[in-house]
């Protein structure tokens, strides 16, 4: 890989409202964008400068993709690694396929992780009942039985509390292989930003508190002052990923912190991370122009936080209420993804807020005038 300069197309696989954030920024940098999208529908079609409508692993429309960009990158962390790895024999894929390959298994993931002596919520491999009653023995109630493999639909994770729900979840190991891992009380939930170039150069980016409405991102949060402690963890944590891994271009990685203060790494997130459209307000510089400028060989910045800063999701279900908002909230940055209709799916993402402030009490007290969304 070389430097890719203005003027070049970068060929993205995966549609969705962050690759249509991603293909503004590329945009405003100078690049042109050729889409691959499974849904004729989507989004990202709106900001793409071409597009291809299809099925992502199949190969005719990737090698259309390839000879008609000059470097390749996904933004669907569900896409096949092993078709990644095949389609980079032939064209210039960016972030390569590692990491993708690690984070699409659970089970490979956590050993990854277990591996370099990083804290993650104890787990077990589960392939039979006596797997999972052998694994209580071992963490105790409650925990949570999931699919091995994140890339699929028909699995879904359950929450074990007693043995009348292990006798419950039995049928459901017909169907695939899961990890049991243990229940972690949370207290708070964090992300960092990473980014490593073609020269294997590091860069640990400011981090972020996230605010989630059961298993859906709802608000990212970024402080100018946070725990020194905490914060030199996760920055420790996630140099020594990056060191790691056969990787170009930015990644994001999870934290949960215990009720009893015990950092924990949730998950990796290979590539762009929406609680780290942040960034932009924060900072200055999205999270975006740092996935390109590493990709492209580009020189990556030092960023830190300028302000406190807030990202809101808007969803579908609560648009009429960010309308009233928009009326009101003078001071706040409303932005709604162009040419979005709306489908009766509440929990759609269709914008977001932007707000900061050099005072976090009142950015908090602000945002929880609203009652929709919550700030610890």
């Amino acid at each position: 890989m070389t430097f890719i300069a203005p003027g070049k197309t970068l060929g993205i696989i995966g549609g969705g409202s962050e690759t249509y954030l991603f293909e503004l920024e590329a945009k405003r940098m100078g690049f042109r964008t050729m889409l691959l999208t499974s849904e004729e529908k989507d989004i990202a079609t709106q900001a793409a400068d071409s597009y291809l409508v299809g099925t992502l692993e199949d190969s005719k429309n990737l090698s259309e993709l390839g000879h008609r960009s000059d470097i390749l990158l996904y933004m669907d962390e569900n896409f096949d690694s092993s078709v990644l790895k095949e389609l980079s024999k032939n064209f210039n894929v960016a972030q390569g396929s590692d990491l993708l390959e690690i984070v699409q298994d659970r089970y490979i993931e956590r050993t990854f992780l277990n591996d370099l002596n990083i804290n993650v919520p104890p787990f077990f491999s589960i392939v039979t009942v006596d797997d999972i009653k052998h694994a209580i023995d071992e963490i105790g109630f409650p925990c949570i039985l999931k699919p091995i493999q994140k890339n699929q639909k028909v699995l879904k994770r359950h929450i074990i509390y007693n043995y009348e729900d292990v006798e419950r979840v039995q049928k459901l190991l017909k169907d695939g292989t899961y990890i049991l891992e243990a229940w972690i009380e949370t207290k708070t939930e964090y992300s960092i930003m990473v980014s490593k170039s073609k020269d294997q150069k590091i860069h640990t980016f400011p981090m972020i508190q996230e605010i989630y409405d059961g298993e859906h991102l709802m608000s990212s949060f970024i402080y100018k002052k946070n725990d020194p402690e905490i914060e030199a963890e996760m920055q420790r944590v996630a140099l020594l990923i990056a060191q790691n891994i056969n990787y170009v271009g930015i990644f994001g990685i999870g934290f949960i912190l215990s009720d009893s203060g015990v950092l924990y790494v949730k998950r990796i997130f290979p590539g762009i991370n929406y609680s780290a459209n942040v960034y932009q307000e924060a900072t200055g510089i999205s999270q975006f122009e740092l996935h390109i400028r590493a990709i492209c060989d580009w020189p990556i910045p030092e960023i830190f936080p300028m302000v406190n800063a807030a990202t809101l999701k808007i969803i579908e279900g609560i648009l009429p209420q960010s309308l009233d908002l928009l009326q009101e909230k003078a001071q706040w940055k409303f932005n709604y993804y162009t040419g979005f209709k709306a489908k009766n799916q509440a929990d759609r993402d269709v914008g977001y807020i932007s707000i900061f402030s050099d005072d976090i009490e009142e950015l908090k007290n602000d945002i929880l005038t609203t009652n929709i969304w919550r700030v610890e």
